[in-house]
């Protein structure tokens, strides 16, 4: 396993989505730098207060911790508690208000200014897809937008250590294996 470090460089781009996100206020503003950096360029819900995140990654990875922020002069809009569902990409609305999420959170002020949403690790271990579901903003009011400026994802990739077996050690090992029926 790698170091702990924000698994953006392993995210697949074309499949990472967020359901009920505003025109012109994408998912891609909050992920991926340069934009992610930038207070303006934001992520907004369109019809209400829900947002619904899916992230695909390209390699297995165990996730530790989320990074959010939203804008001081926006925090109110922020999101209040994320529900959080591993390897369930087709997950939509009404299923992340009934599934069994993995961890559900409540996001403080202090969370929405950068101080990381620590996850339990243990339930976050082979994780191909986090579905990150915002059911309510901080001010309680359904209709009032939800925004974020920075979603980032922390936590180790799983890559296996180690070499592949060279052309010689396959050889070697096939014609074993037929030499030496079992």
């Amino acid at each position: 396993a790698g170091p702990i470090e924000d698994l953006v460089g392993v995210l697949e781009k074309t499949q990472c989505e967020c359901l009920n996100a505003a025109d012109g206020k994408p998912l891609a503003n909050i992920i991926f730098p340069p934009a992610r950096e930038e207070p303006e360029s934001l992520l907004e819900s369109d019809c209400d207060a829900q947002l619904l995140i899916h992230l695909t990654f390209q390699q297995i990875v165990k996730v530790h911790s989320l990074v959010l922020e939203t804008p001081e002069s926006l925090r109110q809009q922020g999101p209040a508690k994320a529900i959080l569902f591993v390897n369930k990409p087709t997950l939509d609305f009404s299923s992340a208000e009934s599934e069994k999420p993995a961890q559900e959170v409540v996001i403080s002020p202090d969370n929405l200014a950068g101080k990381p949403l620590e996850l339990k690790f243990t339930a976050f271990q082979n994780v191909s897809t986090i579905s990150i579901f915002f059911p309510e903003n901080a001010t309680g009011d359904e209709d009032e937008m939800t925004i974020l400026s920075k979603l980032a994802v922390v936590g180790m990739t799983t890559a296996i250590e180690g070499s592949k077996p060279s052309l010689e050690q396959q050889k070697a090992a096939a014609a074993g294996d037929w030499l030496n029926p079992k």
